[in-house]
């Protein structure tokens, strides 16, 4: 006999997140684009939760508190270095 129904073999597109808290949020819009950094914290800790949306989508990118300072290292070296390319141009 054939079985016609149909199983999920993967998970589903939304995993269950803990319930977090906003501690600080701020909103900037550049260009057509709008940014929302957010301090949050959940039973595992504190995070940065970094969300772009344009043109009905929504991007989010989490980085734990363990990483806040180097990833704030990457983005300020990141942007001097780009910043002395265009002087050099100038």
């Amino acid at each position: 006999m054939h079985d016609n129904s149909y199983h999920h073999s993967y998970s589903p597109p939304y995993r269950h997140h803990p319930t977090s808290q906003t501690l600080e949020s701020r909103e900037i819009q550049i260009e057509r684009k709008f940014f929302t950094a957010q301090i949050r914290e959940n039973e595992r800790g504190k995070f940065l939760r970094l969300t772009e949306e344009a043109q009905g989508r929504r991007n989010t990118v989490i980085i734990p508190s363990s990483g806040f300072a180097d990833f704030a290292n990457l983005i300020s070296e990141i942007l001097s270095t780009q910043a002395a390319e265009e002087q050099s141009k100038g």
